[in-house]
C-alpha cells in the first residue's frame, strides 16, 4: 500500500484515458459522459485553482452539495493539494453548518446552488478562516449574482476557479504533482462530522491509509471492474457512499453514473442500467414494495408460480450459506424458476443489475432474502464513520440472512464481556478532531468500542442484536443524537419529559409528559372545554398548540431531526415504574420496550392527528 488517494485517481485517468468515467445529467438533457482524461482535466484545473485560493497541504476545504460528479471533482481537487476535505450535509441546520466550518477552519467552501450559497453567506462573518465560496452551478434563470443579491468578493464561480487553475498550471505545471508526492499515507484525507451524544457534531479524522486499506479489502470481497456501471445517489457527505461509492469506483475503474436525486432513482436506473448500486434499507424497501405490488396484482396462477419460484430461490440461498451442494431435484427446480420467473423479475428492477450492497442502517431480512432469491446478489454490511465505513459484509454466494457478514480481511472483531462489538485494524480511525477526551473514551488497549451489541457465529458472521449507545440511526443512515432533539422538545410550554424514537425509521416520533397543574391552568385560561386531566391530554386544541410550538422551536434542527408525530402520557415517567434511574435518568431500553406498541402506532397514523395520547 504505497499510493495515496489522489495518486490512485490520476493513475486511473492515465490507464483508462478515453473510457467513460462519469455519467450525469444537466437540466432536462439526456445523460452525457466525461472520459477519464476529461474528468481528470477538470479535477486538475480545480486543484490548481484551489492552490491560487491559498489551499495547501494540511489546510481544510468543505463541500456543501447534493451528490454529483462536481461533488466528486471538488473532493479530489482538495485532496490533490494535500488538503483535508470536509463534507457537510446540505440539509444541515445553520448551527451545525457554522460549527463544522468553524471547527474545521475551512478556507474554501464549495456550494451546489444559490440556496446553499445564501446559507453559507449567512454565517460567513462568523468564520474568520473562510476566504472563498465556490458556486458549482450557474445562477438560476440566467440571472447574475448581483441580481440575486449575492454579489460579494468572497464568491467565485466554477469556471472562474478553472480559469485560475489553468493560469497557475502554465506558471507552475508540476505544482499539484509535487503536492501529491509529498502526502504521506498517515496524513488526514478527510474529516467527516457525525452527531455526538450531546448533539454537537464530532469530527472523525480519516487518513489516506484508513481509506486505502478499506479499498484493498473490498477488492477481495466485493469485486468490481472497469466494465461495471455504478449508480450513485446516496449522500456523499455520508461515509458509506463516499468510501464504497466514490473512492471504490475511483480505485476499480468503470463508469460512475449520478442520479438526479433519490426520488429519481427508478427512472435513472432504467436510463443508465447499472450493474451495481449502494442502498440504505429505505431505498431497497421501496424497490421491493414496487415489485411485490406487481406480484400481488398478477393473476392467481401467475402469482402461485412466482411464490413457488421464490421458495426455490430461498432454498438455494440457504444451501449456499451453509456450504451445501443443492440436491439434483432442487437444482432442476431452480433452473426452471430462473427461466420462468427470475429473469422477468430482474428485468423489471434492472436488467444488468448484479449486485446491491446495503448499509448505513439495519436492513429488513425479508427484503434481503427476496433479492438474493431472484439472483441479484444483495449483501448487507456493517460499519461506522470511525471504521472508514465497512467493518464486515456478507460474501457473494454465501449470504447469511440476518447477519452483516464476516469482518473484512484486515479487520479484527471481538465481543466484549458485556456484548459490545470491539474493532481493531488499519481501517479504524486514530481520533476525533480537537477532541482528545472523546477519543480516549472510545478506545481501550487499541480496541475501538463501537457502542453496538452483537454476536459472532461459528463461521465468523457478525449479527447486530442491540445498540449500546443512544444515537439513533434512521432508515436513510443518518445519525441523530436524541438528546439534541429532546432538549428542544423540553423547551415547549408545560413539557416535563421528552423521549425521541426513530431507529431504522424514516422519521422521528416522541413521547411527551406534561406538568399537570400548569397545563390545566393554561387550558382553562384558553377557555377550552374538558373534564379533568385525562380528557385534556386528548383534546385537539392541546394537540394543535403543541404541534405549533414544536414547528416553531425546531428551526435549529435539520429536517431529519424533526419530530413528525408524538404521544402524551397521562403521568410522568418514574423511578417506581422502573422507567428512570435513581438519579432520574431515562432508561431508554425500558421505555422503548414498555411503549413499543404506542410508538409503532405513531408510524401507522400517516393521516391521523399530529398527537395521540396513551393510557397506562
Amino acid at each position: 500500500m504505497d499510493q495515496t488517494l489522489a495518486s490512485i485517481f490520476f493513475k486511473r485517468t492515465a490507464q483508462l484515458s478515453a473510457a467513460p468515467a462519469v455519467r450525469f445529467k444537466e437540466g432536462r438533457a439526456p445523460y452525457r459522459d466525461l472520459s477519464w482524461s476529461e474528468f481528470g482535466r477538470l479535477v486538475e484545473e480545480m486543484a490548481f485553482g484551489l492552490a491560487c485560493l491559498g489551499v495547501k497541504a494540511g489546510s481544510s476545504a468543505a463541500i456543501v452539495s447534493q451528490t454529483s460528479h462536481l461533488w466528486v471533482a471538488s473532493d479530489l481537487a482538495i485532496i490533490a493539494n494535500g488538503a483535508i476535505s470536509v463534507p457537510v450535509y446540505p440539509t444541515s441546520s445553520q448551527a451545525d453548518l457554522r460549527f463544522i466550518l468553524a471547527n474545521s477552519a475551512s478556507q474554501v467552501v464549495f456550494v451546489q446552488n444559490e440556496s446553499l450559497l445564501k446559507k453559507v453567506l449567512s454565517v460567513h462573518e462568523q468564520l474568520p478562516n473562510l476566504t472563498k465560496v465556490v458556486l458549482l452551478s450557474s445562477p438560476s434563470q440566467g440571472r447574475s449574482l448581483t441580481e440575486l443579491g449575492l454579489d460579494t468578493e468572497i464568491v467565485i464561480g466554477l469556471e472562474e476557479l478553472q480559469e485560475l487553475g489553468r493560469e497557475r498550471r502554465m506558471v507552475e505545471p508540476s505544482l499539484i504533482e509535487e503536492r501529491m508526492a509529498a502526502v504521506e499515507l498517515a496524513d488526514p484525507a478527510t474529516i467527516i462530522y457525525t452527531s455526538g451524544t450531546t448533539g454537537t457534531p464530532k469530527g472523525v479524522i480519516l487518513s489516506h491509509a484508513n481509506i486505502v486499506s478499506v479499498l484493498e479489502d473490498l477488492t477481495q470481497v466485493i469485486p468490481v471492474s472497469e466494465h461495471d456501471v455504478y449508480l450513485s445517489f446516496l449522500p456523499l457527505s455520508h461515509v458509506f457512499e463516499r468510501i464504497c461509492g466514490e473512492f471504490y469506483w475511483m480505485h476499480s475503474g468503470g463508469v460512475c453514473a449520478f442520479a438526479e436525486g433519490i426520488e429519481s432513482v427508478g427512472k435513472n436506473m432504467a436510463e443508465t442500467q447499472p450493474s451495481m448500486i449502494l442502498v440504505v434499507p429505505r431505498v431497497l424497501d421501496r424497490i421491493y414494495a414496487k415489485v411485490k405490488s406487481g406480484i400481488q396484482g398478477a393473476s392467481g396462477r401467475a402469482r402461485q408460480l412466482i411464490e413457488w419460484a421464490l421458495k426455490v430461490g430461498k432454498e438455494i440461498v440457504e444451501h449456499k450459506a451453509e456450504g451445501k451442494t443443492p440436491r439434483p431435484g432442487l437444482t432442476a427446480k431452480h433452473w426452471l424458476a430462473e427461466r420462468l420467473v427470475f429473469r422477468k423479475l430482474r428485468a423489471r428492477i434492472g436488467k444488468n443489475l448484479r449486485m446491491v450492497v446495503s448499509g448505513g442502517a439495519p436492513a429488513t431480512p425479508e427484503v434481503i432474502e427476496f433479492f438474493n432469491a431472484i439472483g441479484i446478489s444483495t449483501l448487507e454490511g456493517y460499519g461506522l464513520t470511525e471504521t472508514t465505513a465497512p467493518v464486515s459484509v456478507n460474501r457473494h454466494g454465501k449470504v447469511k440472512i440476518g447477519t452483516v457478514g464476516p469482518a473484512l480481511p484486515s479487520v479484527q472483531v471481538k465481543i466484549a464481556e458485556d456484548g459490545e462489538i470491539l474493532i481493531k485494524g488499519p481501517t479504524v480511525f486514530n481520533g476525533y478532531f480537537k477532541a482528545d477526551a472523546l477519543t480516549a473514551a472510545v478506545f481501550e488497549e487499541g480496541w475501538f468500542h463501537s457502542g453496538d451489541i452483537g454476536v459472532i457465529d461459528g463461521d465468523g458472521y457478525l449479527k447486530i442484536t442491540d445498540r449500546k449507545k443512544d444515537l439513533i440511526v434512521n432508515s436513510a443512515g443518518k445519525n441523530i443524537a436524541p438528546q439534541r432533539v429532546e432538549a428542544v422538545l423540553k423547551t415547549l410550554p408545560h413539557v416535563t419529559q421528552a423521549i425521541v424514537f426513530g431507529d431504522r425509521k424514516k422519521h422521528l416520533v416522541s413521547i411527551l409528559t406534561l406538568e399537570e397543574q400548569a397545563v390545566t391552568e393554561f387550558a382553562h385560561d384558553q377557555g377550552w372545554n374538558f373534564k379533568g386531566y385525562q380528557e385534556l391530554v386528548q383534546l385537539p386544541n392541546l394537540r394543535q398548540f403543541l404541534r405549533s410550538e414544536i414547528n416553531e422551536r425546531s428551526a435549529s434542527l435539520a429536517d431529519y431531526e424533526r419530530v413528525r408525530n408524538f404521544a402524551i402520557l397521562p403521568a410522568d415517567l418514574s423511578v417506581e415504574a422502573g422507567e428512570l434511574t435513581a438519579t432520574l435518568k431515562i432508561k431508554r431500553n425500558v421505555v422503548r420496550e414498555k411503549y413499543r406498541e404506542l410508538v409503532e402506532s405513531l408510524y401507522r397514523e400517516e393521516d391521523a392527528p399530529a398527537l395521540v395520547s396513551s393510557a397506562r
